[in-house]
This record gives C-alpha cells, sequence and structure tokens, in this order.
C-alpha cells in the first residue's frame, strides 16, 4: 500500500506512535479510505460502479481487524496509521469478503477478480517467516512532512529489535525508493493476471540494533 507523510511538531504528542484502541476504528478507516482512494491496487482491484463506497467498507472491515489484534498503529493525532502482520498470521479474508463481495458485485464489480490478485501476491511471498507491513498511510492533507517516516521507522525498530524481516506490496511507483531508503530491495516485480496492476514485492532484513 502507499505511504504518505504529513506535518507534526517534533516533540509533540502528535509525533507518537501507538496501538490504535477497537474504539478507532471508525475514524482510522476513514482516514485510510482517503489515502487509498486512487492506490492503483485498491482501484483495480474494487472497479465498481462506486469504488469510493467499496474503498471504505473494505477498509473498515481490515481496520476492524488489525485494531482487534493489536496489529493497527497511529499517530497520537490519528494522521498516519500502519497496519504490520506478525510472522505466520493474516487476516480473515472470508469475514471481509462475505461482506465487501455482494457489495462489489451489487455495484458491477468483480469479487473473484479480487480474490485471484490477492492470492497471487501471496505466492510472491518469501518462504521465511516475516512480517507483513500491509499498509503505512497519511491523511492526504497531511502529505509531505514525515509521518509516514516516522510510522515506518518506528515498526521497522520493533521489528529489528526481534531480529526478524519484513515484507510489502506496492502498486505505486513513487513509493519503490521511498521504501529503498528504509532498506527495502526488490525481491521482485510483475504485471498482475488479468492485465492487473504492476506491483513490486520488497523485502527487508533487519538491521543490528
Amino acid at each position: 500500500m502507499t505511504p504518505a507523510s504529513g506535518p507534526t511538531t517534533e516533540g509533540s504528542t502528535a509525533r507518537r506512535v501507538r496501538r490504535a484502541s477497537i474504539d478507532e476504528v471508525v475514524p482510522v478507516a476513514g482516514l485510510l479510505a482517503r489515502a487509498f482512494a486512487e492506490d492503483p491496487i485498491e482501484r483495480w482491484c474494487l472497479a465498481c460502479d462506486d469504488p469510493a463506497g467499496l474503498i471504505d467498507l473494505e477498509l473498515l472491515q481490515a481496520t476492524r481487524q488489525l485494531a482487534r489484534r493489536g496489529w493497527l498503529w497511529v499517530t497520537g493525532d490519528r494522521s498516519g496509521a500502519a497496519g504490520w502482520l506478525p510472522p505466520g498470521a493474516g487476516y480473515d479474508d472470508e469475514a471481509i469478503d462475505a461482506v465487501v463481495g455482494p457489495a462489489l458485485a451489487a455495484r458491477g464489480g468483480c469479487p473473484e477478480r479480487q480474490i485471484r490478485f490477492w492470492s497471487w501476491v501471496e505466492g510472491h511471498r518469501p518462504a521465511e517467516p516475516h512480517w507483513y507491513i500491509d499498509l503505512v498511510a497519511v491523511d492526504p492533507d497531511r502529505r509531505g512532512s514525515g509521518v509516514g517516516r516516522l510510522l515506518l521507522a518506528d515498526g521497522l525498530a520493533r521489528v529489528d529489535a526481534l531480529g526478524e524481516p519484513s515484507f510489502l506490496v506496492t502498486g505505486n511507483p513513487r513509493t519503490v525508493p521511498w521504501y529503498e531508503r528504509h532498506g527495502f530491495a526488490i525481491r521482485s516485480e510483475a504485471q498482475a493476471p488479468e492485465a492487473g496492476p504492476y506491483a513490486w514485492f520488497m523485502f527487508r532484513r533487519p538491521t543490528a540494533t
């Protein structure tokens, strides 16, 4: 997913990263929907008569699962959020599909195509245990001053302390060098089947602490 960044004051509460609570699911999901409104992967998977509505719906389901499991992190002012899935963990895809699939089909989209895309992504994940960075995002009107960098650095520090690698997929070419500056390297890249979006699969080994 696409990183973004936004202005904060050094040392302020806004620059602290903390776990999101279940009570914050709705506002954080709204933030994510705004941040990923033009994301190439989301737009392709949820192409229909109401893509914005479907992105809202999908990210609400995903945000709820992340928050309940303690995998969702936010800045103090909720201007940015990051989702980190531990090694061997994943979403309850059936629960998400049960909500999103019928709504997508009712609006002229193709739930099966979305399912096939994410199955294709799964086939590119490393065999070794790794943390999966599902998202790093900041509200669009707060981009440009380092919140995305703060969120990613915070998560990487925690993962480095465990001595474990990280993995992500992005469909936005502008984010590739951004992740590279944080130690990620392109593991592979390809266009998705069915004339889908081009994707970069990136991997990072832990650094010494």
